[in-house]
C-alpha cells in the first residue's frame, strides 16, 4: 500500500522520482532504483502528463506545508498531498515505479529530456 510519496519538483517544472514507503512496515524504502533508458512515445506522453499533474499539486501543497508550524502538522500535509500525487501519477495510467524509472532516465539523458520538456509544454 502506498502510504508516503515524497516528490520534489526539479528545474523547468519536471518532477523526480518518487519515494515511496510500505505501509505497517516502519520504515522508508525508495520505489524502485531501476532507469527505463529507453522509454516508449506513449510511455512518455504519459510521464508527461502526469508530470503536470503532479506538479500542479506540489505547487497546491507547498503553501500549506510552509504554513504548517509543527512537524506533526507538516507530515499529515505531505501525506495527503502524496495521497494525491500518487492518484495523479496512477491516473495517467502509469505506476509509480514506470514514473520513476523513467524520471531517472529524463535526469541522466539531456536528449530525453528535451523530448519530454517539449511534451510538457505542449
Amino acid at each position: 500500500m502506498k502510504a508516503f510519496l515524497g516528490a520534489s519538483v526539479i528545474a523547468l517544472g519536471l518532477a523526480g522520482p518518487i519515494a515511496v514507503a510500505q505501509d505497517g512496515v516502519g520504515a522508508s524504502t525508495a520505489a524502485t532504483q531501476d532507469v527505463i533508458d529507453r522509454p516508449t512515445d506513449d510511455q512518455l506522453r504519459r510521464y508527461a502528463g502526469a508530470v503536470k499533474k503532479v506538479s500542479a499539486v506540489a505547487a497546491e501543497y507547498q503553501p500549506q506545508l510552509q504554513a504548517a508550524t509543527t512537524e506533526p502538522e507538516r507530515q499529515a500535509v505531505r501525506a495527503e498531498a502524496d495521497r494525491h500525487m500518487v492518484a495523479q501519477v496512477e491516473a495517467d495510467g502509469m505506476s509509480v515505479d514506470e514514473y520513476n524509472g523513467i524520471s531517472r532516465a529524463v535526469q541522466r539523458d539531456p536528449e530525453l529530456r528535451k523530448k519530454v520538456e517539449y511534451l510538457v509544454n505542449q
